[in-house]
């Protein structure tokens, strides 16, 4: 992960950072820091206050000495992590949190698995005795046996080259091979829970039937462009737009065809399932019928683009 953090990390004292034209004792702080972000008001205030439970200082920072307080350092794992949220100046705001979390969020699994490898041992390939450790942080409970045993299968499938330590290749097509559906529920992370996600679109006045200025657009009736599938496919390719093609109506051998003809391009997979759709469906291919899927499948910053 520490790899990607150049593309998270935002410099506070920069003329471009949120912290340059706002503070946490302003009112604008939550407003700012979504335009900046491109997240939902209701994604930021979550963060915010889970910020200011981790210690965050009046000026919205997390300082060189806030982590290395026990709560955030006591745990290698948290530790690392934060480590790649860090500026040159050795701080944490809360705008390069806002955006390290959205990364986290958006990222395909390739992308993740490869962060993933980053933080364990600082990118470096990993020889058995670290990948032990590591097992014995996971699973405390086991024996040393047992986390030995486990050492040595994993070893014996993943090092192919038998150097006794796992590169970053071999690492992400071991992740890779997995069970996807088991593999894509482990790593699917979102701000904010499909419960609340979906309380924010239910109560959101411009999706409420009272609200004063709302007036039925025709657009939900119509069948989407391919241009309208080409913005909803950018939203939903890094996530379980699998989940997406099951309820449309795809089988598992049909996805597989999907992705066989795309193997390098999640977007790629993603556009030709949904224009599969419209051309199977014709007529019947309706903006609101994609909306309501994709809102119950919890991807709402995707249905936003087909709601009235």
């Amino acid at each position: 992960m520490g790899a990607y953090s150049s593309s998270f990390v935002t410099n506070p004292k920069s003329d471009i950072a949120v912290a340059s034209i706002s503070h946490p004792s302003q009112p604008n702080w939550i407003t700012a820091h979504a335009i900046a972000t491109e997240l939902s008001i209701a994604e930021v205030e979550r963060l915010w206050l889970r910020f200011e439970q981790m210690g965050a200082t009046r000026d919205g920072l997390l300082t060189p000495q806030i982590l290395a307080s026990p709560a955030l350092s006591s745990d290698v794992f948290v530790k690392n992590i934060l480590k790649c949220f860090k500026s040159s100046d050795g701080n944490v705001s809360f705008e390069s949190f806002l955006r390290s979390l959205k990364w986290c969020e958006s990222q395909e699994m390739q992308v993740k698995a490869r962060g993933m490898f980053q933080m364990l041992n600082n990118g470096n390939p990993i020889p058995k005795d670290i990948f032990q450790k590591i097992l014995r942080r996971i699973y405390p409970e086991e024996t040393e046996e047992e986390v030995k045993r486990i050492t040595d299968v994993f070893f014996r499938a993943v090092d192919m080259t038998r150097k006794g330590e796992i590169d970053e290749s071999s690492f992400v097509h071991a992740v890779l091979g997995l069970p996807r559906q088991r593999t894509q529920s482990v790593l699917s992370f979102h701000i904010l829970p499909e419960r609340l996600r979906q309380d924010v679109h239910n109560h959101l006045p411009e999706f409420s039937s009272q609200a004063a200025f709302h007036s039925p657009s025709p657009f939900v009736s119509q069948v989407p462009s391919d241009n309208i599938l080409r913005e909803v496919a950018e939203k939903i390719h890094r996530k379980d737009w699998d989940l997406v093609a099951n309820r449309l109506g795809f089988f598992s051998d049909d996805i597989d065809s999907i992705r066989s003809k795309n193997p390098d391009s999640t977007f790629k997979q993603a556009f030709d399932m949904l224009q599969t759709w419209k051309a199977r469906e014709g007529g019947n291919a309706k903006a609101s019928s994609l909306e309501r899927v994709l809102r119950n499948a919890g991807m709402i910053e995707a249905s936003l683009v087909l709601a009235p």
